[in-house]
C-alpha cells in the first residue's frame, strides 16, 4: 500500500489517534476497568496454565534482548543484501525512539501494573504496554521492508498475517502472564500504530534520496 496517497491509510490513523485518546481517558480515571477485569478473565479462561512456558517465549520476542537481536540481524540484512540506508535510518530511529517515547508517555500516565505483574516489571508503569508498541513497531517496519520485494500479493498477505499474529501473540502474552491490563497492550497497538505510520510515511517520501546520497558516499 502507498500510504503517502491512500485515504485509508490516514483514516486508519485519523481513528488511532481518536481511539488512543478515549483510552488515555478511560485508564486515567480509573485503574482497573471493567473491561480488563472481562478480558483477562476470558483469556484466563480460553487458555490453560499449561501454556505459560509458551507464551513466556512469546513475550521474549517483546523484550529489549529480542528485540535488539532482531533489530540487528535486520539491520545487517538491508545493509548487506539491499544497501537500503534510508530503510536503516528509519528502522533503527523508528524502533529505538518509539521505546524513549513509550517512556515518557508511561511516565505521564502513570498507571500502576497489575498486582500479578512479576516483582522486576511492578516496579515500571503500565500504559501503554511496551512490548506490545515495541513489537509492532519492530514486525511491522520489518514486514513492510521485506514486502517491497515480493511481486505476488499473496506472498505479501502471508508476510502480513504472520507479522500481525506474532504482536498479538506478544501483546496476547502479556495479559496471559499477569504484567499488563488489556488496555494497555491495546493503547501499545494504538500508539505503536501511529508511531509507525510517521516513520513509514517519512521512509517512503525520501527513500530514493538518501539511498543515492547514500551510494554517492560509499
Amino acid at each position: 500500500m502507498d500510504i503517502k496517497n491512500s485515504k485509508v491509510a490516514f483514516g486508519g490513523i485519523v481513528l488511532s489517534i481518536l481511539l488512543f485518546i478515549l483510552t488515555i481517558i478511560a485508564v486515567s480515571n480509573e485503574g482497573e476497568l471493567a473491561f480488563d477485569r472481562a478480558i483477562t478473565d476470558f483469556i484466563h479462561t480460553l487458555i490453560p496454565s499449561s501454556l505459560d512456558p509458551f507464551f513466556e517465549g512469546v513475550s521474549e520476542l517483546g523484550d529489549k534482548i529480542g528485540i535488539g537481536i532482531v533489530a540487528l540481524l535486520f539491520v545487517i540484512l538491508l545493509w548487506w543484501k539491499k544497501k537500503d540506508y534510508a530503510g536503516i535510518a528509519a528502522f533503527v530511529l523508528c524502533v529505538g525512539l518509539g521505546n524513549e517515547v513509550n517512556k515518557v508517555v508511561k511516565d505521564l500516565i502513570a498507571r500502576p501494573r497489575p498486582v500479578t505483574a512479576h516483582i522486576q516489571e511492578a516496579d515500571t508503569l503500565s500504559f501503554p504496554s511496551g512490548h506490545a508498541m515495541v513489537g509492532l513497531l519492530l514486525y511491522l517496519f520489518i514486514a513492510h521492508l521485506l514486502a517491497k520485494d515480493l511481486k505476488s500479493n499473496a506472498a505479501k498477505l502471508v508476510l502480513a498475517g504472520v507479522a500481525m499474529l506474532l504482536i498479538l501473540l506478544i501483546g496476547i502474552s502479556r495479559i496471559v502472564l499477569g504484567a499488563h491490563y488489556p488496555t494497555d497492550v491495546i493503547g501499545g497497538f494504538l500508539f505503536g500504530g501511529i508511531w509507525l505510520f510517521i516513520w513509514v510515511f517519512l521512509y517512503e517520501t525520501y527513500h530514493e534520496r538518501l539511498n543515492r546520497r547514500g551510494e554517492k558516499r560509499v
